[in-house]
C-alpha cells in the first residue's frame, strides 16, 4: 500500500492500514497497542494531531508525530439545496477540488463519496467526465469525507448510507478504494455495516470480481442501454468490456445469497426509453437477483439530452413492476445546486461557514473531532 510521505519523510497515517501502523509504531520502539490507540482516537473521535491523545504517553506520541502526519480535507464551500441536499466542496492539499453530496430520506441519510478527481470513463451523459481524470483519491481522502461531514452533522443526526457515487469510477482507483472500504468497515475506525455501503462502476469486469470476494458490500452497475449499439454511443468503456460480458460477469459474481446487483438506468428521452427498451432490459436480466434503478436524465445546458416525461418513466417502472423485476425511481435531488446524478465538478463553491456554524464550531472540538478544515 503506498504511504503517501511527504517531503519530511511522515507517512500519511490514515492511508495506512492498523496492520501497518502496528508494524511502523514497533519500529519506533513501543508497545503495538498504541497503535489501536492511534487509530480509535483519529478514526472514531477525529483527533488530528497526537497532542490530543491523552491516553499515550507524550514520548510515544511525539514519536507517532515524527514518523506520521493525520491529513484533513480543507473544505472550500457547502451549497444548501431547496430539497434538503446539501453539496461539500473539499480542496486537496494539492489543490485539487473534490465533492461530496448528502441525502437526507426520511429515516435514511445517505453520503455520496467521490473516488477520483476527475473520471476517465468519458460516459456522454456525465459531467464530471468533461474533466478527464487529474488524480486517483487516496485512502485518507476518500474515508476523510464521511468522517468530517459526520462530525459537523448535529447530536442525534447520522449518515446511515455510505454510496460510493460521487466524482470518479470507485474501480478504477481499486487499491485505494479497497483500503478505504475497511476504513469504513471496520468496527475500531468508522463502523458502517456492510449492508449499507454500495459501490457503484461503469461496468469493470474484473475489477468487479475481485471486490465481491474481498468485501461484502453491495455493487452497483451503470447500465445505461438494452443494446451493444446504444450502451457504445454514451459509455466508452463497452468498447473494453461489451455488454454481454458485463451482463455475463454479473451472473457468475459471488455475491452474498440476501443481496442484489442494483443496475442503474439513466433515462434519456428517444435513446433508451422506449417500452421496447424495457421489454429488452426484462429479458436482458432474466435470471438474476437483480434490482433496477430508474434515473430520469437531469438536463443540463452543455448537453443535447433530454429528460423523458413523468409518464414515460412511470410506464417503464410498471412494465417491469408487473413482470416481477424490483425496480425504483430515483427523485432528482440537489438540481438547483449541481449535485444531481452526472452533475459533479460543475459547481462554483460558497462559504462552509454558515452550515458548520449551524451545527457545530469550526474547528477541533472538546474530543478532537473536526468537522471541515477551513481552507
Amino acid at each position: 500500500m503506498p504511504r503517501y510521505p511527504r517531503a519530511d519523510g511522515r507517512l500519511d497515517f490514515k492511508s495506512l492500514t492498523l496492520d501497518e501502523i502496528e508494524s511502523e509504531i514497533a519500529g519506533l520502539g513501543s508497545e503495538k497497542f498504541r497503535a489501536l490507540q492511534a487509530y480509535k482516537w483519529v478514526w472514531q473521535r477525529g483527533a488530528t494531531t497526537f497532542a490530543e491523545m491523552k491516553n499515550i504517553l507524550t514520548s510515544v506520541r511525539a514519536a507517532m508525530d515524527e514518523r506520521f502526519y493525520i491529513p484533513v480535507l480543507a473544505c472550500d464551500g457547502v451549497l444548501e439545496s431547496a430539497d434538503g441536499t446539501t453539496k461539500f466542496l473539499w480542496r486537496t492539499d494539492d489543490g485539487y477540488a473534490i465533492e461530496s453530496v448528502l441525502i437526507p430520506d426520511g429515516d435514511r441519510l445517505t453520503l455520496c463519496v467521490s473516488s477520483q478527481v476527475g473520471c476517465a470513463m468519458a460516459c456522454t451523459f456525465c459531467l464530471t467526465g468533461d474533466l478527464g481524470l487529474k488524480r486517483h483519491l487516496r485512502p485518507s481522502e476518500i474515508a476523510n469525507q464521511p468522517l468530517q461531514i459526520r462530525a459537523g452533522l448535529a447530536p442525534g443526526t447520522r449518515i446511515t448510507n455510505i454510496v460510493m457515487m460521487g466524482m470518479g469510477e470507485p474501480l478504477h482507483n481499486f487499491d485505494n478504494l479497497v483500503a478505504a472500504l475497511r476504513t469504513y468497515l471496520s468496527a475500531d475506525a468508522l463502523g458502517f455495516s456492510h449492508r449499507r455501503v454500495t459501490v457503484s462502476t461503469v461496468g469493470l469486469v474484473p475489477a468487479m470480481q475481485k471486490l465481491t470476494e474481498l468485501l461484502p458490500v453491495n455493487l452497483a452497475v451503470s447500465l445505461n442501454a438494452t443494446t451493444e449499439e446504444q450502451r457504445l454511443a454514451v459509455m466508452p468503456i463497452t468498447r473494453k468490456h461489451s455488454m454481454a460480458e458485463l451482463l455475463e460477469a454479473c451472473r457468475t459474481l459471488p455475491i452474498m445469497h440476501h443481496k442484489r446487483i442494483t443496475f442503474e438506468y439513466v433515462m434519456m428521452a428517444d435513446f433508451n426509453d422506449a417500452m421496447e427498451d424495457a421489454a429488452r432490459l426484462f429479458l436482458l436480466l432474466g435470471g438474476m437477483k437483480t434490482k433496477v434503478n430508474l434515473i430520469p436524465y437531469n438536463e443540463n445546458p452543455s448537453r443535447d439530452i433530454k429528460r423523458p416525461s413523468d409518464q414515460r418513466v412511470y410506464d417503464f417502472q410498471t412494465f417491469l413492476v408487473e413482470r416481477g423485476v424490483q425496480c425504483s425511481v430515483r427523485h432528482t435531488r440537489g438540481i438547483d445546486i449541481s449535485a444531481a446524478c452526472g452533475q459533479l465538478g460543475k459547481a462554483d463553491s460558497r462559504s462552509a461557514t454558515d452550515w458548520f456554524s449551524r451545527n457545530r464550531v469550526i474547528g477541533p472540538r472538546g474530543d478532537g473531532a473536526i468537522g471541515c478544515a477551513s481552507g
